[in-house]
């Protein structure tokens, strides 16, 4: 069984947790501050957090950079979406005419809030979408069968629902979505998705599995995830595991952006 947590008791937790919501060094805080992009709030969390959505750029091109899908457990990726947010408003000459960029710190605020991988309500941010692959009953990140870890049914938290209605209506070109501690990356294996996967797997460096049996990095299978959600509605994904659970890897993931900025095409 899932564990549900209180909104009292979240609230609580969350007011002793706020540092986990703001980078670790002053010099990071400093550049995050100087950061100020138009800010879409999507809709809020079931504590009442806000999900929010930042916007580089005037193109028609759209790419969603989505870190902090499971909370507070990988907070260097909620790190990095902020940096690469930093980093491309200070040079947007690096992002290609007709291209805009959308960055998501914090893909589930509740958990950052609280230290935690799931929603308030137990279920995981990412075995809860509606691809046909979907099971209420699934595997955490330690291959442990949890029953509803996916959720009664796809889409029944309010905070996948959010993110799925905002993708259907905006139709990025491209999502990244980031996690930690894997040290991999999957992505499509033909045309354009195979091209984005395998330019930013040789400059991030993160091995790309192969096709065919055997090659899975998991020792599980994901059921309900995003990016199996993603490409069954016709939107191109990158899921990229960081290496480990407190390093952003901001050098690596920068190159990794660049590489597919270079070959995205202009609508």
């Amino acid at each position: 069984m899932v564990q549900q947590l209180s909104r009292r008791t979240f609230l609580q937790s969350a007011a002793a947790a706020t540092a986990l919501l703001t980078p670790g060094t002053h010099r990071v805080r400093a550049a995050f501050a100087q950061t100020e992009l138009p800010e879409s709030v999507l809709g809020f969390s079931q504590g009442g957090l806000p999900m929010s959505v930042y916007h580089l750029g005037q193109g028609s091109t759209r790419v969603l950079v989505l870190g902090g899908q499971h909370g507070g457990p990988e907070a260097n990726t909620t790190y990095l979406v902020r940096q690469l947010m930093a980093h491309f408003s200070d040079a947007p000459d690096e992002v290609p005419a007709g291209v805009g960029l959308d960055f998501m710190p914090v893909g589930n605020p509740d958990g950052a809030a609280i230290g935690s991988r799931q929603y308030l309500s137990g279920v995981d941010p990412n075995r809860n979408w509606g691809g046909t692959d979907w099971r209420s009953d699934a595997y955490d990140s330690n291959a442990v069968y949890r029953a509803g870890l996916g959720g009664p049914e796809p889409f029944s938290e309010q905070e996948t629902r959010t993110q799925g209605i905002w993708l259907l209506e905006q139709r990025p070109a491209l999502v990244i979505n980031l996690h930690s501690a894997g040290g991999f990356m999957f992505g499509g294996r033909d045309g354009l998705a195979g091209e984005l996967a395998g330019a930013y797997s040789d400059a991030s460096g993160y091995p790309l599995p192969a096709a065919g049996r055997g090659t899975n990095p998991l020792p599980y299978r994901a059921t309900g995830s995003m990016n199996v959600w993603m490409r069954e509605i016709g939107v191109l994904g990158l899921f990229v595991e960081l290496t480990t659970p407190s390093d952003p890897e901001f050098r690596r993931n920068l190159a990794g952006m660049r590489a597919v900025l270079e070959r995205l095409p202009a609508a």
